[in-house]
């Protein structure tokens, strides 16, 4: 089953949703997706002959299948990638370098530390807010990807906009307001 949207499609199959992260192209009865994300998978370049009379669709063609996290090393640092929302982030001796001792100049100490940073021969890293580095906690943590950090214990990741817990807690991903010690990973978009 699908759903013809403004702006992309969403498909409803048995086992798992699918859904396009950029606006379709019809050339004719083609449908072409240049990102559909499917589960942890991320597939480009999808095309779908589309009847929408009878509500049936078939693939046509399916494009190069990446999943959600890669590594990049870079020296003996390294970055994750995240494919699924096009993002970059420190994970290597650069990753939870903030220390701050009160958490109320934690999240300003994090904004300051990335605008700053050269990493990777990128200069434009910045702050994750909070719910970017929650959904990366929590899904490095779902699935067993290794997050590396200055101190192996770091409990708590300071963002843009307060603390996220790490998987060094019980509550992975959890966003909560303050947090003492706390260190940041910074992300960039690719």
């Amino acid at each position: 089953m699908f759903k013809k949207t403004t702006h992309c499609f969403l498909l409803i199959l048995t086992t798992s949703t699918a859904y396009a992260e950029e606006n379709p192209e019809y050339i004719g009865d083609i449908l072409n997706m240049p990102r559909v994300v499917v589960g942890d998978t991320l597939i480009k370049d999808v095309k779908l002959q589309l009847n929408f009379d009878n509500g049936k669709f078939a693939v046509t063609e399916l494009g190069e299948s990446i999943p959600r996290f890669s590594t990049n090393i870079v020296g003996i640092d390294e970055m994750l990638i995240d494919n699924i929302h096009n993002l970059s982030w420190i994970n290597g001796s650069h990753a939870c370098m903030i220390n701050a001792d009160a958490a109320m100049t934690a999240s300003t100490d994090a904004v300051a530390y990335c605008s700053t940073l050269e990493f990777a021969g990128y200069s434009d890293w910045r702050a994750a807010n909070s719910i970017e580095m929650s959904d990366m906690i929590i899904n490095a943590d779902r699935l067993d990807i290794q997050l590396n950090y200055r101190n192996p214990n770091c409990q708590f990741m300071a963002t843009s906009d307060g603390f996220v817990k790490t998987e060094n807690t019980l509550a992975p991903g959890e966003i909560v307001e303050s947090a003492v010690n706390s260190g940041t990973r910074c992300v960039r978009n690719n």
